[in-house]
């Protein structure tokens, strides 16, 4: 996915916009989470909006970079966690509002450099953000340096405790709330360094999958401490994984595919989707329905606990990066065309 946004003008972090403003609307957001209920999107140039009033209006964070931000989360109502390119993690006690530089591992800077080794596949990150790899051949693997690689992901354990993972293997973690990170990157079974692009769980749930390229599905029972390669149903790569339940998951990636277990991962029925691009991320309603989101502006929905999914295009078809559903009805959906309210899921 093309990251190209013009901005008309600047603005001041302390400005409301609506949610037709061009920095909303023109601006590519590929993170969103709630801190309590106000909504928080990250995206290219640094940026970071918030809103308190389910997207109808947004305010502009005071960050401190211009990095491309992949992934937001958040512990509680006030701490979360940003990240993105060159390693970046970024860090706010205040909801959003403001933020602050906790690590970063620039291409050539110090980083840290604790267990640093990982492996290339083939020495270019491609396409990071849902397009397909033009090339599935391989090398035999080479050690390489993972500094000025992108963080894709981050999932808050609870205030103290967070990991985020990216390209090359990237597993970095916090147990002290953002005050020191650990990079491990022999913390999961990796050794070709295939590029991790999600980290999810769900509340109440002790099940955490982590997915990447090359089909790769790892899988924790006790909430990201311990870890089990899966055999995979799929070789190409996975971009997230949604729990339904404690034994029930969906997990999704590139040309349309959509795999669902019913057993924690032990076995996968294939899901039709009728699509041949990426699908990127996915939420589930307060009502059941889940919804995923794809790079080619499709929102597909399930009634039936993931068995079926029917699809949807929505005007223009610009990528879909996020989603998170409302209160007020509908989702929340950031990607190329900023981030949008789409009231009418079905």
């Amino acid at each position: 996915m093309a990251v190209m946004a013009t901005l008309a003008g600047s603005v001041q972090a302390s400005e409301f916009l609506d949610n037709n403003a061009p920095l909303v609307r023109a601006n590519t957001y590929l993170g969103l989470a709630y801190a309590g209920e106000r909504a928080v999107a990250v995206g290219d140039r640094g940026k970071i909006i918030y809103s308190d009033d389910q997207g109808s209006h947004w305010k502009v964070a005071a960050t401190p970079t211009q990095v491309l931000l992949t992934a937001v989360c958040f512990a509680d109502p006030r701490h979360g966690w940003a990240v993105g390119h060159d390693a970046v993690v970024l860090g706010t006690d205040d909801g959003g509002e403001t933020w602050t530089l906790e690590y970063s591992d620039p291409l050539g800077g110090e980083g840290d450099q604790q267990d640093d080794t990982a492996y290339d596949d083939s020495g270019d990150m491609g396409d990071i953000y849902g397009d397909p790899y033009g090339d599935d051949s391989y090398d035999e693997p080479a050690p390489v340096d993972t500094s000025g690689a992108p963080l894709l992901d981050v999932y808050c354990e609870g205030r103290d405790r967070a990991v985020a993972v990216g390209g090359y293997g990237y597993f970095l973690e916090t147990q002290d709330g953002g005050q020191n990170w650990k990079k491990d990157l022999k913390r999961l079974d990796n050794v070709d360094g295939w590029h991790l692009y999600s980290y999810n769980g769900k509340a109440g749930l002790d099940e955490r999958y982590v997915t990447g390229e090359k089909g790769v599905i790892f899988r924790s029972r006790d909430r990201g401490k311990t870890w089990k390669k899966l055999d995979s149903p799929y070789q190409g790569t996975l971009f997230g994984a949604t729990l339904l339940s404690d034994y029930q998951a969906l997990v999704y990636g590139l040309q349309g595919n959509v795999w669902l277990t019913g057993n924690r991962g032990n076995s996968w029925t294939h899901i039709d989707t009728g699509l041949s691009r990426g699908i990127n991320a996915g939420t589930v309603l307060k009502d059941g329905t889940v919804v995923l989101v794809t790079n080619a502006g499709g929102i597909l929905t399930s009634h039936d606990g993931g068995q079926s999914l029917s699809l949807r295009f929505l005007p223009g078809r610009e990528s879909i990066s996020a989603v998170l559903p409302r209160s007020q009805g509908g989702v929340l959906i950031a990607g190329q065309g900023g981030v949008r309210v789409v009231e009418d899921v079905k």
